[in-house]
């Protein structure tokens, strides 16, 4: 499996870096660079089945924030540290996003939907808010052992990360 960064950005595929990325429980292997001007806040999170991918769509209220990922062995709670699983996951992917899924001046979410979800779907297990502290924001993916590469892109109008999980 490789991980890649879009747009047109992607890891060099090799033995030693498929062999780091399962070895290593929690490696960064990509960023995005920051398109909001000001804060930006989560405001929905969504799946979504094509032909040979899965993809996860992550809504951003003013542009879209700084964020970079790291492939895991496992996900956990910022604020417990209780673990969280989906069945069937072989690896995990979480994204850490400089953005919020509330607002910080009046406490009310801006993201008001499950805060955990499991799918369906033939790739992506399911996903989870699992830390929004302090401006920053973490949610992973957890993803089945079919998976060949995990990618991410911004799209803008609305502002949004999308990442694809490749079968």
């Amino acid at each position: 499996m490789t991980v890649a960064s879009t747009p047109r950005r992607r890891l060099a595929r090799s033995a030693l870096g498929v062999a780091a990325v399962a070895a290593i429980a929690a490696t960064t292997v990509l960023s995005g660079t920051a398109q909001a001007a000001g804060p930006t806040y989560l405001t929905d999170m969504r799946t979504g089945q094509h032909a040979t991918y899965d993809r996860v769509v992550l809504d951003f209220s003013t542009g879209v924030p700084a964020y970079g990922t790291t492939t895991t062995s496992g996900l956990e709670n910022c604020g417990s540290g209780k673990p969280i699983t989906f069945p069937n996951s072989a690896a995990y992917v979480e994204l850490d996003i400089a953005s919020a899924a509330h607002d910080p001046n009046t406490g009310q979410p801006t993201y008001t939907g499950p805060r955990t979800v499991v799918t369906n779907l033939p790739s992506v297990t399911g996903y989870a808010i699992t830390c929004d502290f302090e401006g920053h924001l973490s949610v992973g993916i957890g993803y089945k052992s079919n998976v060949r590469e995990v990618s991410t892109s911004i799209l803008t109008n609305p502002s949004r990360v999308v990442v694809d999980v490749k079968r």
